[in-house]
C-alpha cells in the first residue's frame, strides 16, 4: 500500500479533450489521456484510506481501488492489471464512459479533488494490453455443459465471459451484424470508439467463446431449440426499448427515438448500409433533443458533428446545483450540474422544460 503524502502537494489533473474546433470534424475518441510520469502522480494522490469508500461505496463492482492506485504509483502494473481484473472483466469499456461513482465517493474529495480514478483504471488495462498481460486465457479444464446466451450487449458479455472462465462452453447468439449490443451500436465513437470493443470480443473468441451474428432467436432458433441443446440459457437481450412521449402531434415526421438516430449514426460510421427511406441525419437542420441525461448528450454531439444549424437540449428537471449540498452528503453520488464533452461543443441547454405537444407539419 501507497504511504506517500502527494495528496498535500499534488493537485488533481484531467486529461482533458482534444479542441472542439477539432473534435467536431470527425467521430473519434474526444478525451486524451495523461502522460506516464501524470498518471503516477495523480496515483500518488491517493491516502490509502482504512476505510475505503471508493471501493465500498462508490463503485458497483467493488474494485479494489487503493491496492491497484499503489501498484500503479510503484510502476508494478503487471499486479495493478492483476488486481483490476479480479473484480472487472471490462475495464477499458468503464475506464472511457464510466460516470466514476467511485471519485464522488473518494474520501480526499471531501476537502480537495478526488483522485482521478477513472483514467487511472484505463491506464491500467491499456499497459495490460500493451506488456501482453492481458491475453488469451483459454480455461484449462472444460466441465462438459453448455450455455447460449442471447444478446451480446455489456450484460451479455460479461456472463459470456465469467461462465466460460468457469469452465462452460459457451456461445453468443447475437441479432446484429457485428457483437456489442449498446457499447457497439448504442454509444458513439467519439466516446468509445469499436476497436475498443472489438479487441475485447476477439480476445473472448481466443478464449474459447462462440459468436454466432446476425442470428434472432425466436425467428432464425426456437427456444426449443435451445433448450434441447443447452443446460442453461441466459437472456440478456438489452436496454433499447424507449419510453414514449405520447402527447398531440407525435404522429409527425421528423420525430425520432434515441436509439434509433445513434444506431443508425454508429452503424453509418461502421460502414453498414443505410437506405435513403430510413435515413435519420441532422445536417444542415434545427435539432430539438428532449431529455438532459448522458443519451441526449450523445445525441447533442452527434448532430454537431453531422453538421446541425442549430441544437437544443430540453430537461424537464430544474437546473441541478454546482456543488454537493446537505440533501445529498458524502459519500453519495450527487445531482450537481455537468457538462459533457458535447455541451462544450455548442447547442443550448434549457432547464425546467415539459413537452406538451408538437406542432408542424
Amino acid at each position: 500500500m501507497t504511504t506517500n503524502r502527494a495528496f498535500l502537494t499534488c493537485r488533481r489533473k484531467d486529461p482533458g479533450y482534444r479542441p472542439a474546433a477539432e473534435r467536431l470534424g470527425d467521430f473519434n475518441a474526444v478525451e486524451q489521456q495523461l502522460s506516464r510520469g501524470d498518471i503516477r502522480a495523480q496515483a500518488g494522490r491517493c491516502m490509502d484510506c482504512g476505510t475505503p469508500f471508493c471501493h465500498s461505496v462508490g463503485c458497483p463492482l467493488g474494485n479494489l481501488i487503493p491496492e491497484f492506485n499503489a501498484c500503479v504509483r510503484a510502476e508494478r502494473w503487471e499486479d495493478a492489471a492483476h488486481i483490476l481484473l479480479s473484480t472487472s472483466s471490462f475495464p477499458e469499456f468503464t475506464g472511457r464512459i464510466c460516470p466514476a461513482l467511485c471519485e464522488s465517493a473518494c474520501v480526499l474529495g471531501l476537502n480537495l479533488d478526488a483522485v482521478t480514478i477513472r483514467q487511472l483504471e484505463l491506464s491500467i488495462v491499456e499497459k495490460g494490453f500493451e506488456r501482453e498481460t492481458i491475453r488469451p486465457r483459454p480455461p484449462v479444464e472444460r466441465n462438459g455443459m453448455r450455455v447460449a446466451i442471447i444478446g451480446s450487449g455489456p450484460a451479455g458479455l460479461a456472463a459470456a465471459d465469467l461462465l466460460n472462465r468457469s469452465g462452460y462452453e459457451v456461445v453468443v447468439y447475437e441479432r446484429d451484424r457485428h457483437p456489442g449490443g449498446l457499447l457497439r451500436y448504442g454509444i458513439p465513437d467519439f466516446k468509445l470508439e469499436k476497436w475498443v470493443v472489438t479487441r475485447r470480443v476477439e480476445l473472448m473468441g481466443a478464449e474459447g467463446v462462440i459468436f454466432e451474428n446476425g442470428v434472432e432467436v425466436g425467428r432464425d432458433l426456437s427456444f426449443r431449440y435451445l433448450k434441447q441443446r443447452f443446460n442453461a440459457v441466459v437472456l440478456a437481450c438489452g436496454a433499447r426499448r424507449p419510453r414514449d412521449l405520447k402527447i398531440p402531434g407525435r404522429e409527425l415526421g421528423g420525430i425520432h427515438f434515441a436509439m434509433e438516430y445513434l444506431v443508425q449514426q454508429n452503424r453509418r460510421i461502421g460502414g453498414e448500409f443505410i437506405t435513403p427511406e430510413e435515413e435519420i441525419i441532422a445536417t444542415g437542420k434545427r435539432v430539438v433533443v428532449i431529455g438532459g441525461g448522458d443519451t441526449g448528450s450523445d445525441c447533442l454531439g452527434t448532430a454537431l458533428r453531422q453538421g446541425a444549424e442549430q441544437v437544443t437540449q430540453l430537461e424537464i428537471m430544474p437546473q441541478p446545483p454546482t456543488e454537493r449540498d446537505e440533501r445529498q452528503p458524502w459519500p453519495e453520488w450527487p445531482q450537481l450540474l455537468r457538462e459533457s464533452s458535447s455541451h462544450q461543443e455548442g447547442g443550448e441547454r434549457r432547464w425546467t422544460v415539459m413537452t406538451e405537444a408538437f406542432v408542424g407539419d
